[in-house]
């Protein structure tokens, strides 16, 4: 009879630990923050980037909404999708940005080299 109760008791237990997953929160409110960083580098103006942006904001969509529903657990880890897509958003806005430069230097190299006609 004890063993029974023993059993039971560790079952609920364990259920319990289970059900209680603290809201994210904060975890919501990071991959806020990192898609508005996406937004202010221009990722909207970077194809590859504004498709992971788009990810970012559906994703955190449904986090909240998982949250309403009392599932945080997988709340959590919505959010964290969303905050991975958007600092991948970050990344490749970052990587057109370098690549523009890197052509801007080039064509002031290559006029450098370029001998200039003289009259």
């Amino acid at each position: 009879m004890l063993n029974r109760i023993v059993t039971t008791l560790g079952v609920v237990l364990a259920f319990t630990a289970c059900a209680s997953f603290p809201p994210p929160n904060d975890t919501v409110a990071a991959s806020l923050a990192s898609v508005r960083g996406a937004e202010e580098l221009g990722a909207a103006n970077v194809p590859q980037a504004q498709l992971q942006l788009q990810l970012a904001h559906e994703q955190i969509r449904k986090a909240k909404k998982l949250m309403e529903d009392g599932q945080n657990e997988l709340a959590h880890y919505m959010a964290l999708r969303a905050g991975n897509d958007a600092e991948l958003a970050i990344a490749l806005t970052r990587e057109r940005h370098a690549r523009g430069e890197s052509a801007k230097a080039e064509a002031r190299v290559e006029d450098a080299r370029t001998p200039e006609a003289t009259p």
